[in-house]
């Protein structure tokens, strides 16, 4: 199986002078979690859930109050962008996204933008498909926090690899924070929860029983949209799993 067998195309695109608000509504409207840079047809960067979501890191009142929404795109992108060839194979493309550790990389021929590859497109291909062990095999502890941790900390969690982040109060998982919480995130005065846990997580955590299959935990992200599912026993939570655990595992 190719590249061009899997791609998404078109590609959902923006020019470096769009702003960072044009392309999270292109993401929210499409679902998507990156927005290709192009300028004259060719790619110049890419802007991800994480680039955006990351700023939160900062803290400062640019994003607190949303300035940072009106910034041209060429200030928030990743440029040097890894590009895969539409002949390439599946599978050298998956090495390619876990050396690099990217979630996604558009499908260049001669300079031309023909489409992108991501790890949804993968999720939904024969070669995860083909995987069938049970989840207890790829479950990990989850990353915890308050909900007054605050989102700098949260971020930082992030950034180091959790693939989410599990809210606790008194023990009991109250909510789930992923990188497209924090892309979309409002830091709202009203909000009593503003700036930290409590005002970004979702209070809604996919979840399966320990004895689910790898097939069931892809189902339950591509039916919800998200890249990780709560593993659940008799004693409630056990763990985590994860997209990337999954095409982890199907590459290695």
């Amino acid at each position: 199986m190719l590249v061009s067998d899997l791609m998404s195309a078109p590609v959902h695109a923006a020019s470096p002078h769009d702003t960072v608000s044009y392309a999270r509504n292109l993401m929210l409207k499409h679902r998507i979690s990156r927005i290709l840079i192009i300028d004259e047809g060719r790619a110049q960067g890419i802007v991800t859930k994480k680039d955006i979501g990351f700023r939160l890191r900062k803290n400062d009142p640019d994003w607190r109050f949303r300035l940072i929404d009106n910034e041209p795109l060429f200030r928030v992108m990743t440029g040097n962008i890894i590009g895969l060839s539409p002949d390439s194979s599946i599978r050298d493309a998956l090495l390619l996204m876990v050396t690099h550790k990217i979630s996604g990389a558009p499908v260049i021929d001669q300079g031309m933008v023909m489409g992108i590859l991501t790890r949804t497109d993968i999720l939904r291909s024969k070669v995860v498909s083909d995987l069938n062990i049970s989840i207890r095999e790829l479950v990990h502890e989850p990353v915890t926090v308050t909900s007054r941790h605050s989102s700098a900390h949260i971020v930082d969690l992030i950034k180091k690899g959790a693939g989410a982040v599990i809210v606790v109060d008194d023990g009991r998982p109250v909510g789930i924070i992923t990188d497209t919480d924090l892309a979309f995130y409002e830091d709202r005065p009203e909000n009593a929860g503003s700036g930290t846990a409590a005002g970004m997580m979702r209070s809604v955590i996919p979840s399966l029983p320990e004895t689910a299959r790898t097939g069931d935990a892809v189902a339950l992200m591509l039916e919800n949209v998200c890249s990780c599912v709560i593993v659940t026993g008799e004693t409630g939570i056990i763990g985590i799993i994860t997209r990337d655990d999954i095409i982890r595992e199907v590459v290695l």
